[in-house]
């Protein structure tokens, strides 16, 4: 399978209806599991869509904008604070993952599929993502213990469940990925 990023920058009508459906997908399960998907426990099964960024760009704004909605019930703090850092860790993901791949092309054959490779680098970018969240949480709850008593081990449990979520999710979309293009 080819795996390159999508660098063209026109939006067509089908990129926009894909991002929609990427979009409110995101929204349908975080609010499927809304009792767990908010808060000091915040396991989304949502997170699986992050994966897509990995594949063309149009899926970080999708997702950004589904992360917005899915965080309109937690109030404007959460829609902005836990939206950019979900821009800007997909980001982040999406540049370290074309890096890794593009200078391991030059030195050597893997043999396995180096997306897998990238999966493994969005995972990490978004258990690292969860210290924002952690301390938006501890501004939006008012934690009255000293903040690195209570930062750490909430960081911990919030990044561990990411990962959780996360790795459950690339079991479902990298399966899907070899079967559909989300480059296109």
């Amino acid at each position: 399978m080819n795996h390159h990023v999508s660098t063209d920058s026109r939006l067509t009508v089908s990129d926009i209806a894909k991002g929609g459906l990427v979009a409110a997908l995101y929204v349908v399960l975080t609010l499927l599991v809304a009792p767990v998907a908010y808060g000091p426990i915040q396991f989304r099964i949502s997170e699986m869509l992050n994966f897509l960024g990995l594949y063309n760009r149009r899926y970080v704004y999708a997702i950004t904008l589904g992360c917005f909605l899915a965080n309109i019930p937690n109030g404007y703090v959460d829609m902005v604070v836990g939206s950019l850092s979900t821009f800007v860790f997909l980001w982040i993901g999406r540049w370290v993952s074309q890096w890794l791949l593009e200078s391991l092309k030059t030195k050597q054959r893997l043999s396995f599929d180096p997306m897998l490779l990238a999966y493994a680098v969005m995972i990490i970018a978004f258990m690292l993502q969860m210290a924002p969240i952690t301390i938006m949480i501890q501004y939006l709850t008012q934690a009255l213990e000293p903040f690195w008593s209570t930062f750490w081990p909430l960081f911990i449990s919030l990044a561990l469940n990411e990962g959780l979520a996360m790795l459950l999710g690339s079991l479902i979309i990298y399966p899907i990925s070899r079967r559909i293009n989300f480059y296109d």
